[in-house]
């Protein structure tokens, strides 16, 4: 009977399961609302209300099944359908085969390694065959260096021909040798290279000598450090953490502007203009005269100004029509209302998310600036529809130029209602209110882009601005 999160019973248009031949049922008559825990029934008409089982509901009920319930005259009875379990026929799938297959391969790897095992002697090096390996290497360095001194003309000592000797630093040939590489007389450049006497270049020294380190050096690259931290959390959408890395660049470094250009931007992104604009400020004071800093506060805070004055209009809301034959740009995509769990001090609490996204053949929007009526609504009893009363954030909610270097930003926007609020609501205004839906509206500049609201009459509606003066 119930598979949505909230049906609305009664004789009035609006109402999800409508009854108007019934004259004993009020527009909003009862509430029917589906939970983790099952189907709950709460009566909206006091002087008429639901009975269930021949009693009256005086208060919020959990409906079982198989509950007659009465509304005015119109008897219904609750079923709560359980799709029966099929049996299945067992079936053994892959694990066997795939069992036996890692069995086999187990047992050919352990064969192979007993094989192994079993010659191992015959494929190890013995110390034998090593030492005729190392003779025959040395006749073969041997005989190239003769090849090499032969080519050459200079002199190679026995036993060290892989040796490299610098020109005037070759000993003679040791007593009674006389052993030389060449067979005919030295060439003359053999002589003269064998008389000359000069101390040997000294290679040990730095071919590039680094400049000498300031005192301000070792702070300015931990501030650089700290300020890549800053951003990498920035972009993991930890802006707590962000922001606290950068207060601290501006305890240890104050005069570091990168920092306080990171900050404002941040600032920006989470829809803080007056701080963004009051971090330029910062970094227009500390800048110098022709600084390319200097000149890009200038820049900001003039374009941080014109977005504030812009925010400070009211957008006007084009009908429906028109809204659905505009060339969208800038798209609410996938928006999605989560019910949180209640406790001691949060009566009732919803989470809003979506995501903002540029059309893929946008152009015009890279520098826009962007806002976002969030506007909650309640109903009362009478059917009344009003932006509520709860906790829900500030409207409009100012992106900046949201989109100068991402195609998407994402949306989160809360409805809280603290324990005690409802009654307040009650004893000043005489009606009980309920949460009704939501819409939202994207602005780029004066220009509506999209709109999306649950449910959609919502969007015949003017957009809610509240005001200093007034409560939402």
């Amino acid at each position: 009977m119930v598979r949505q999160a909230l049906t609305l019973v009664g004789n009035g248009p609006d109402c999800h399961l409508p009854l108007p031949d019934d004259p004993d049922l009020a527009p909003h008559h009862a509430r029917l609302e589906a939970r983790g825990t099952g189907v709950y029934l709460c009566s909206l008409c006091p002087d008429r209300p639901v009975r269930r089982n021949d009693e009256a509901v005086r208060t919020e009920i959990r409906l079982n099944h198989g509950d007659r319930l009465a509304f005015g005259q119109t008897l219904v009875e609750f079923q709560d359908i359980i799709a029966p379990h099929r049996r299945l026929r067992p079936s053994h799938g892959l694990l066997q085969p795939t069992t036996l297959l890692v069995a086999a391969a187990i047992v050919i790897l352990e064969l192979a390694l007993l094989a192994f095992l079993v010659d191992w002697p015959r494929r190890l090096i013995r110390p034998e065959t090593e030492a005729e390996d190392l003779a025959r290497v040395e006749e073969v360095r041997a005989v190239l260096a003769a090849e090499k001194a032969a080519e050459t003309g200079t002199v190679a000592t026995a036993g060290a021909a892989s040796v490299a000797v610098l020109p005037g630093t070759a000993p003679g040939p040791a007593a009674g040798t006389g052993t030389n590489a060449s067979a005919g007389p030295p060439s003359p450049t053999v002589d003269m290279l064998a008389q000359a006497d000069f101390t040997p270049a000294d290679t040990n020294f730095a071919l590039i000598e680094p400049p000498p380190i300031s005192a301000a050096d070792p702070a300015i690259a931990a501030a650089q450090r700290t300020l890549a931290e800053a951003s990498a959390a920035a972009q993991f959408a930890d802006y707590g953490r962000a922001f606290r890395l950068l207060n601290q660049i501006h305890q240890t470094t104050p005069a570091f502007l990168p920092a306080h250009v990171e900050h404002a931007r941040l600032l920006e992104a989470r829809g803080n203009l007056d701080e963004a604009y009051r971090r330029w400020s910062v970094v227009l004071g500390l800048a110098a005269q022709g600084s390319p800093f200097r000149a890009q506060a200038v820049r900001e805070r003039e374009r941080l100004a014109e977005l504030q004055e812009l925010q400070s209009r009211l957008p006007q809301t084009p009908g429906r029509a028109e809204l659905d034959d505009r060339t969208r740009q800038v798209r609410i995509a996938t928006p999605r209302l989560q019910k949180m769990t209640a406790d001691e001090d949060v009566a009732e609490m919803r989470v809003l998310d979506a995501e903002l996204e540029l059309a893929p053949d946008a152009k015009l929007f890279k520098n826009a600036a962007i806002q976002l009526f969030v506007t909650f609504y309640d109903v009362d009893q009478n059917g009344d529809v009003r932006p509520t009363r709860a906790l829900v954030p500030t409207s409009p909610i100012a992106l900046g130029q949201a989109f100068a270097d991402r195609r998407s930003v994402p949306l989160h926007a809360t409805y809280v209602v603290p324990r005690g609020l409802r009654e307040q609501e009650f004893r000043e205004t005489g009606r009980r209110t309920e949460f009704y839906g939501y819409a939202l509206h994207v602005f780029a500049g004066q220009i509506l882009q999209d709109a999306a609201a649950k449910p959609k009459k919502l969007l015949d509606l003017p957009i809610h601005v509240p005001t200093p003066d007034r409560a939402p």
